[in-house]
């Protein structure tokens, strides 16, 4: 019985003295490939131990977390990684560099009709799938001028000087090969409110643009030229009547605080444009307002993975779920794209705020950063916008929650991000902060600052619709 007392102690005593290695999070394998020239090693080890990966000491923050960068050359990389007790070996393969050749335009001789055989399909100024090139988006059976081709993309002639380019999967060849103009028969207005709906009927279906008019003012102390929203500028191509073949109509929108706005054809070649005002309570701006939130991710879908290990989707949902809650205590209505761990499809977040009638939609995201720029010091909030409507509120957020969460501002971006491409309400993507940094995870981790982060947005919104009714 002595004995296996006295081993129980060694045993106890070995246990407390034994700590595990550092745990790595990125590069999630010992072996993998990485096309960049530097990338990081990320993940936690206990306060106060050593570490090195390479014979470099690797600074730990007090919660544990790090996040250390290193180059790659072409070919094999060989890591050691050290701590007090162990050593691990990684081992990352960057390719070598290709030269990639560009693809010389194919230009026709003749024009030939093709027509879009889908909706939701974008006409973009470049032939590149990215990027903020979408001119519009265009339905079913819009008719098109082809001239040429690039890759995958076809070149549409819209006027004289005018072009898009269109992706070759989306469109088919128009047996009739009409590129004749087409007629506007009759356009027609209506004031119904909370929209203004304008109808214009044509005998065929032909491009069009509608595009967001930008207009400037300086601020107070006249050093800088600030863009505001003035309206909405459209475009009709091959229509017969005009300079150019180009009906051009401008629709005034700042007579009135601006919801949200769509265009579409009907099925009889009628375009429709609505617009659709906001309608705000001025003593409580928030209360019967609709609002969707979206917690980025889910399932699968893990996104990023915090250099403590938490998983990007779970702690979406739960701020996503401490938000509801502040928004609903100021009287708002408010829907989740996913109340649990489950993955939802990007263009059914965007369905899910249509189909409630959203004012505001707000997806809710933690950063990372790629391996190119794994040497950047980024840190802290940046929101995200498409649409130019959209930008007001963005930028109060970004304000808030860097003055008064004391969250780093990382800045205002406009990106072609699929949920920020609609237009039928207000949408903005919030990156809280950086999941990989340990400066700002330990932060993003802890329920009392999401709880007044929370609090922040709810006021952020407030201060947004009391400013836009000034």
């Amino acid at each position: 019985m002595r004995y296996f007392l006295y081993f129980f102690i060694i045993f106890l005593i070995s246990a407390q003295n034994f700590v595990q290695a550092a745990n790595i999070i990125y590069p999630n394998s010992e072996s993998t490939t990485i096309d960049s020239d530097i990338t990081f090693f990320i993940g936690n080890e206990k306060y106060g131990r050593n570490l090195t990966i390479n014979s470099e000491p690797v600074k730990i923050h007090e919660s544990g977390g790090f996040l250390h960068v290193v180059k790659l050359e072409p070919g094999q990389n060989n890591f050691k990684i050290k701590d007090n007790d162990s050593t691990m070996i990684y081992t990352i393969y960057r390719p070598d560099k290709k030269i990639s050749q560009s693809v010389q335009p194919l230009i026709y001789k003749n024009s030939i009709s093709y027509v879009v055989v889908k909706n939701n399909i974008p006409l973009r100024s470049t032939p590149y799938d990215y990027g903020l090139n979408r001119l519009q988006h265009f339905y079913k059976g819009v008719q098109l001028n082809v001239i040429g081709e690039s890759g995958n993309f076809y070149k549409v002639k819209l006027a004289r000087d005018d072009f898009g380019w269109i992706n070759k999967a989306f469109v088919k060849k128009n047996d009739s090969n009409d590129i004749s103009a087409a007629k506007i028969t009759s356009f027609s207005y209506d004031d119904i409110p909370p929209k203004n709906i304008y109808h214009i009927k044509l005998n065929k279906k032909v491009p069009y643009i509608l595009s967001e008019r930008v207009s400037y003012n300086w601020n107070s102390d006249k050093t800088k030229l600030i863009p505001y929203f003035n309206g909405l500028d459209l475009v009709i191509y091959n229509v017969s009547g005009y300079p150019e073949n180009k009906y051009e109509y401008f629709i005034n929108g700042r007579n009135f605080p601006l919801k949200g706005y769509k265009s579409y054809y009907t099925a009889d070649n009628e375009l429709i444009i609505e617009l659709v005002k906001s309608q705000i309570n001025t003593k409580e701006p928030l209360k019967g307002l609709i609002i969707t939130l979206d917690p980025g991710h889910g399932g699968k879908e893990y996104g990023t993975t915090g250099c403590l290990g938490n998983k990007e989707k779970d702690i979406n949902l739960e701020f996503a779920l401490k938000l509801k809650k502040a928004l609903e205590n100021k009287g708002a209505i408010v829907f989740l794209t996913r109340n649990d761990d489950s993955e939802v499809p990007l263009y059914d977040r965007v369905k899910i705020s249509q189909n409630n009638h959203s004012d505001i939609f707000i997806s809710i995201h933690n950063n990372a950063l790629p391996d190119s720029s794994a040497d950047k010091e980024n840190l802290g909030t940046s929101v995200y916008y498409y649409s130019l409507i959209s930008k007001r509120l963005a930028q109060t957020l970004l304000n808030n929650l860097t003055g008064k969460l004391g969250m780093n501002n990382d800045g205002l971006r406009q990106r072609s991000f699929a949920v920020l491409r609609n237009t039928e309400s207000l949408c903005v993507l919030l990156e809280l902060g950086y999941l990989i940094k340990p400066e700002d995870s330990v932060k993003l981790i802890d329920p009392e600052f999401q709880n007044k982060a929370a609090e922040v947005i709810a006021h952020s919104l407030e201060e947004y619709y009391s400013g836009i009714l000034e």
